[in-house]
């Protein structure tokens, strides 16, 4: 049970009993970081019956991006009742609306909180939508660097994320999280790339999936 608690609790520190702030990710470093990526429906929950205080959410998975070998569906999703641990609310009673869902896993079981990346799918840029379905899985060996302030890179491998300075609302929704990965060129070099269209181009599949 700790452990459960400790990873609920990553990425999200509790300011009060009542409250969480999360730290801000470019969507390439939340998949990249994640051991389960998938896109579901959320279609009903109830209170969980092997743990109290937690809730279980029903899903059905329209697509994985990232999961065990072992784990080909996702029928539930769990997440703690409680604030001060950052218990995720979902926002939407919308049964046929699409969420990405960003979580870890505890045996095989998917536990999301506050600061989990769990957004509606049509919410995402067709940048990003490209990223999760073909891109950032081929490039975790870059890392990204946020900048606050002054800041530079410490190898050749990083790419500095400088979204944070714009200080907007929704860090997701800026230049380099909507239309940019750090991408591997091969030469022990990570850069930023474009992925918009006329740069990269998706399988028709896909390219259907991200509308």
């Amino acid at each position: 049970m700790f452990s459960l608690v400790v990873l609920m609790l990553l990425g999200c520190v509790s300011r009060e009993a009542w409250s969480c702030t999360c730290g801000p990710r470019h969507p390439q470093t939340v998949y990249c970081d994640s051991p389960i990526v998938f896109k579901a429906k959320f279609i009903g929950q109830k209170d969980s019956a092997e743990r109290e205080q937690w809730t279980e959410f029903e899903v059905k998975a329209t697509k994985i991006f990232k999961a065990p070998k072992d784990l080909d569906d996702v029928q539930f999703v769990y997440s703690s009742k409680i604030e001060s641990m950052c218990g995720y609310q979902h926002p939407s009673t919308n049964k046929s609306e699409e969420f990405l869902v960003v979580g870890t896993l505890v045996d095989n079981k998917v536990y999301i909180n506050t600061c989990s990346y769990v957004v509606p799918w049509a919410s995402l840029s067709l940048g990003q939508k490209r990223g999760f379905l073909q891109v950032y899985a081929k490039h975790c060996n870059c890392q990204i660097k946020q900048c606050f302030g002054p800041c530079s890179l410490d190898n050749s491998l990083q790419c500095l994320w400088t979204d944070p300075l714009m200080r907007k609302k929704s860090l997701y929704a800026n230049y380099q999280a909507a239309t940019y990965a750090c991408m591997y060129n091969g030469e022990d070099m990570c850069s930023w790339k474009s992925l918009k269209s006329r740069v990269y181009t998706a399988t028709t599949t896909d390219s259907n999936t991200a509308q």
